[in-house]
């Protein structure tokens, strides 16, 4: 099989006397480091309630309108 680009260039600069960059990568050695939860019914409902609330707090809901209506003249 041949190699690929990538790993002629490693291979090239293990030759070189050059470091090899799979020394510097991660081991986990089988186990995941990640591991994703699902929300539990609170969070949920605390995610839902709380939604968009940071965006609206500029607009002090109506206190900053008016409305005036001119008489028309018969």
């Amino acid at each position: 099989m041949s190699h690929s680009k990538a790993q002629k260039i490693r291979q090239r600069l293990v030759r070189e006397g050059k470091l090899d960059p799979t020394i510097q990568r991660l081991h986990w050695f089988g186990t995941n480091p990640v591991t994703k939860i699902t929300p539990t019914l609170a969070e949920k409902q605390a995610k839902k309630l709380h939604k968009h609330k940071s965006r609206n707090l500029t607009h002090g809901y109506g206190d900053d309108s008016f409305c005036y209506f001119m008489p028309r003249e018969a």
